[in-house]
């Protein structure tokens, strides 16, 4: 039945489609997944889907005007809140400026839809403004909301949505979507799949933007030089991490993943790491720290991501987990 754009997750894209076919689509939709899994992707698809001018099995065809300015971002029918464009999270004047589009019947079509990114670094003023579009949406609106977790939104704005929980993809399906719709060659698309974690949209753009790479391999640099630092070289660290949630973010990112790395190595499980390219590195750390350490900071950055998108101090975030991580001397 799938001919949507979509690579992966096909059960959420079949029970978007049945219900779309269906005309049982709900108005409010929650998608969330870690950063570059997928949600946007699906979400713009199913906005082309209802927007979309072709016969209802054609949809959405990616070549009519409709689906061209969706692609653009300029569709009379679609609003994209992006609070990652201004740096913040989402602002109540934002979800005032949704109320008045959605109070206004659809220009062509039936549908009219909204895509709110990042949900959880939503305000409490916007949330409880949004709550109440939730409560009585017009009935030819869709708000689509993306989040990277269930947990750190309110819980009436769960309650309210039908979600659709992406998990990460396996690395064989990235490896050859890479390889047959990129042109990526087998063993770089090999590479790009391990270090992905599971989201396509991360190895694409490491396809693209060398730059995103050079990141994930500086934040895990920095990460191995932490262990050996003292306390002054930690808390001007902290300062000059907490100035950018955003890479902030991705660096915790990548930092689970070099600790989850150092778990593999201690419990037998080498050749599921992920950062093979630092094997020696992180192998001298999984024999100078003790198991339950390495747990017990795997979960503090756990808590650490939550608490960023529940937009806590940054700084006192920071500062806290760089004083948890252990000292491994020269």
């Amino acid at each position: 039945m799938s001919h949507w754009p979509v690579i992966g997750h096909d059960w959420a894209v079949e029970q978007l489609q049945q219900a779309v076919a269906r005309h049982e689509l709900s108005h409010a939709l929650l998608i969330t997944g870690p950063e570059s899994v997928g949600k946007h992707t699906l979400a713009l698809t199913l906005a082309k889907s209802l927007l979309c001018t072709a016969e209802a099995p054609e949809r959405p065809c990616g070549v009519c005007s409709a689906c061209r300015r969706v692609d653009s971002g300029n569709h009379l029918d679609l609003l994209l809140v992006d609070p990652e464009a201004t740096g913040k999270g989402v602002k109540i004047d934002q979800i005032r400026a949704l109320e008045r589009f959605l109070s206004l019947t659809p220009n062509t079509g039936q549908h009219k839809i909204t895509i709110i990114s990042s949900l959880e670094l939503m305000n409490s003023n916007a949330a409880n403004a949004l709550l109440k579009t939730l409560e009585e949406p017009p009935s030819y609106a869709h708000l689509i909301l993306l989040a990277s977790d269930a947990d750190t939104l309110l819980p009436t704005i769960v309650s309210r949505s039908q979600h659709f929980p992406l998990r990460p993809l396996p690395g064989a399906t990235i490896k050859a979507a890479l390889v047959e719709h990129w042109g990526v060659a087998e063993a770089e698309a090999q590479r790009l799949a391990r270090l992905s974690g599971g989201r396509l949209g991360w190895a694409v753009q490491a396809i693209t933007h060398p730059a995103h790479l050079r990141r994930a391999e500086e934040s895990l640099q920095l990460l191995l030089d932490l262990l050996r630092s003292d306390l002054p070289t930690r808390f001007q660290t902290a300062q000059e991490l907490a100035g950018d949630t955003v890479n902030l973010a991705r660096s915790l990112e990548y930092w689970r993943t070099g600790w989850r790395d150092v778990l593999l190595l201690q419990t037998d499980n080498a050749a599921a790491i992920t950062y093979l390219e630092h094997r020696e590195s992180l192998a001298e750390i999984a024999a100078r720290v003790p198991l339950e350490t390495t747990t017990a900071v795997l979960q503090s950055l756990s808590a650490a991501q939550k608490s960023l998108q529940r937009n806590a101090n940054t700084r006192l975030l920071v500062e806290t987990l760089l004083l948890e991580l252990p000292e491994i001397s020269q």
